[in-house]
């Protein structure tokens, strides 16, 4: 008798477990920022073949088009004014997939770029939802 209480709840703490899982990884209940979604668009396109493939891929695919759109657009962020001088950055020109291989598993990547002010700032792996492979 015990020892099927303790499998039944064994099996009832997995199910818990593999559902609150199941929850976090819901993508649909992600909201992509308007604005860097235009401007990180081109990128994402270009990844799919470009305009004419890439509405096709979008349709059939709309939650990997959030996973992907939502790493090349937030799994990062500018740190103004890193230095004093320099020009400001503008976030439109970041494929962040081209500095993936500095990304740190537990701290944040801190890159720039010669002549610009601002850093980009690489969250840790461990801080994704999705990593662009």
């Amino acid at each position: 008798m015990k020892t099927n209480m303790r499998l039944f709840l064994l099996a009832f703490l997995m199910t818990l477990t593999f559902s609150s899982f199941s929850q976090t990884q819901d993508w649909s209940k992600v909201k992509l920022d308007p604005i860097k979604e235009k401007k990180f668009l081109p990128y994402v396109e270009t990844r799919h073949g470009g305009p004419e493939q890439f509405a096709k891929w979008k349709e059939e695919n709309k939650f990997q088009y959030v996973k992907e759109m939502w790493y090349m657009s937030e799994s990062f962020y500018v740190k103004p004014d890193h230095f004093s001088e320099g020009a400001p950055l503008d976030i439109a020109i970041i494929d962040v997939v081209r500095f993936e291989n500095q990304r740190k598993q537990n701290e944040e990547t801190i890159i720039t770029l010669g002549g610009i002010k601002d850093a980009i700032v690489l969250l840790p792996t461990s801080k994704l939802f999705y990593q662009y492979k």
